[in-house]
């Protein structure tokens, strides 16, 4: 009878043990090879940090934008800038190209004009109707929810604040009796200056923040080039007259469109040239002969 040995001897075991061991174990945490690559990113993020984020942070106008309350205001208004600056120079550079004739480079600039000026006074329209909303459903929720309170609670705290100021103000300014000149602190100043509370402060301007870029973004983006750029291209073709000059030009290329009135006056010139002498001759002799 013949039979077959299945069982492993233990040299072999313990060779394929330490074959499976040497697959399965982690990968090397240092390389020779991406030493270098690794040290060169050191340096970079280094030099980004020190040359460019640091003297950012510690400049004057990151400490004025973190004290101001009206940060989203603000970032509103360098979105806005920015916004300028590059739609600018590409109205400036189609302006610029020859590939284009002048027609056509006239409508494009006034197209990207129109667009960037609607686009800019939706986001501003969208960004001030969303302030009372924003604040109600989104920073008095977070900061309610970060001082263990409930929004009730919070809004007769920012209420009592209001009041405290408004009384201080009063009392400084007495010649300004209408309180034209006075402004309602928002959620921010009272937890910064009422509540002491910068950390918590900073974060609603985080929120405030996160809002602009929203909204803006969303409409130069998304929005903008959607539905503003057929309208804009609408009324720049209205402008420039362009409509009727394409019309024009693709007339003149193809001679075979012809307007009703030039296909009736073609027809009474066939029927004037069988008046003509010579086709009068033809006719009158063939009628002869018959």
């Amino acid at each position: 009878m013949i039979t077959l040995n299945t069982s492993i001897s233990n040299a072999n075991y313990r060779y394929q043990r330490n074959t499976n061991l040497s697959f399965n174990g982690a990968m090397p945490t240092k390389s020779a090879f991406l030493n270098p690559f690794k040290k060169g990113f050191d340096k970079l993020t280094d030099g980004i940090a020190k040359y460019y984020y640091g003297p950012l942070a510690s400049s004057k106008i990151t400490h004025w934008l973190s004290h101001r309350n009206d940060i989203g205001r603000i970032v509103d208004h360098m979105q806005a800038i920015g916004s300028y600056v590059i739609s600018g120079m590409y109205m400036l550079q189609t302006l610029r190209n020859q590939d284009m004739d002048k027609d056509r480079r006239t409508t494009l600039a006034i197209n990207q004009g129109l667009t960037l000026v609607a686009s800019t006074a939706i986001a501003y329209l969208v960004s001030e109707r969303l302030v009372g909303p924003w604040n109600k459903h989104v920073s008095m929720k977070y900061a309610a929810n970060k001082r263990g309170i409930s929004v009730e609670q919070l809004e007769k705290d920012l209420k009592a604040h209001q009041e405290k100021i408004k009384k201080i103000y009063t009392e400084k300014h007495p010649d300004d009796l209408e309180l034209k000149k006075f402004k309602k602190p928002n959620l921010i100043h009272y937890v910064e200056k009422g509540l002491k509370n910068e950390k918590l402060a900073g974060k609603l301007k985080g929120l405030d923040v996160l809002k602009s870029l929203i909204i803006f973004g969303s409409v130069y983006r998304f929005f903008g080039p959607v539905a503003v750029t057929p309208v804009a291209t609408w009324l720049g073709n209205l402008l420039t007259g362009a409509n009727k000059k394409a019309n024009a030009q693709k007339q003149n290329a193809n001679p075979e469109v012809q307007t009703a009135q030039e296909v009736k006056n073609n027809n009474d010139l066939k029927d004037f040239k069988l008046l003509q002498r010579p086709e009068m001759a033809k006719f009158l002799g063939k009628t002869e002969v018959a």
